[in-house]
Formats: structure tokens, sequence, C-alpha cells
């Protein structure tokens, strides 16, 4: 079972700073539902399946960093607390800032993983490659051709200004 950071690129048609997500083997862990809150008590997080997740973000780029140092069980002590806790979307932080958090309980304790600035999807991404954690990464697409022209150069102007290692090992075209 390994640990992997997901890094959704761009949000609704082609803009956005994009979404955070950490899967341990067959379990993604996303930090997004925002029902929780005043009104009720529900976590931010979801639980889902890795495949099915992807398959319903297939509009827009995934990039897939393995992460071989961070503890699986870790992951799922961190988010499984977060959620006792009842830690929501906003109040507790954004997508990117709880997995940024979920992967730095996961870390040896000599490790630091702190984006710097605002977490953001593109920081969680960026810090993971800085501190030399990523063992293998998977760029994913395979919707492109179905989303709208305007669509689709918005998120390859995404991919080739924020994530030029992305943009240069996956097929762009339509």
């Amino acid at each position: 079972m390994q640990v992997k950071i997901i890094t959704l690129v761009t949000n609704i048609d082609g803009v956005g700073p994009g979404h955070s997500a950490v899967a341990v083997g067959d379990q993604l862990y996303t930090f997004e539902d925002m029902t929780g809150g005043w009104f009720q008590s529900n976590s931010g997080w979801k639980k889902l399946q890795y495949e099915p997740y992807l398959s319903n973000n297939e509009h827009r780029p995934a990039l897939i960093q393995t992460i071989p140092s961070a503890n699986p069980p870790s992951v799922t002590k961190y988010v499984n607390q977060s959620i006792a806790d009842d830690d929501d979307y906003g109040s507790s932080g954004v997508c990117s800032q709880q997995v940024a958090m979920a992967v730095n309980y996961a870390l040896p304790k000599d490790v630091i993983f702190n984006p710097k600035g605002f977490d953001t999807p593109f920081g969680v991404y960026w810090c993971a490659r800085r501190l030399g954690l990523v063992s293998s990464e998977e760029y994913l697409w395979p919707g492109k051709s179905s989303v709208r022209f305007r669509t689709w150069m918005n998120i390859v102007n995404k991919l080739q200004s924020d994530y030029p290692i992305a943009a240069d090992n996956m097929d762009l075209n339509p």
C-alpha cells in the first residue's frame, strides 16, 4: 500500500486553483464536503474509492505523486481523527491544507511537509517535489477531448505555466 498525493488541475471551466486529495492504496480521502459546518456534525472529509474518483474527474488533469516515505496507516489515522474532531471545510482549512497536514503527520519526524505561503494544490504538489518525497509521478487527462475548446485552452495554459514537468510529459492535444 502506498500513499499518493492527487492534484486535480483547475476547477470549473479550466479556472481556479484545482483540488488536492490523498490516497492510501485503493482508498481516497478528499476534504471537500461543505455540508457540515455550523448546521450539522459532518466532517469535510469524504472517503471514496480511488479509481472511480479519478474517473469522475477525468475532465481535468490528475497529477499523481507517490510518496514512499509516508506511512499509510498514519494518513488514515490523521483523517479518522480529523473526522472525529468534526473538522469542517472552510473553518478547518481547505483541501490542500488538510492533505498537507495528513501527509506531514505520516512522514518521518525529521521531515516537515509545509508548503510555503497559503496552501494550494499548486503548493502541495511543488512542496512534495522540492523536499524530494516523490518516487514517481503519473499524469492523467483521459477526458480532455470532451471538454469545450476554451476550457481545454485554459487547462493547457495552467499546465504549461504552473506544472511544466507534467505538461512536457503529457499529450495535450484534444
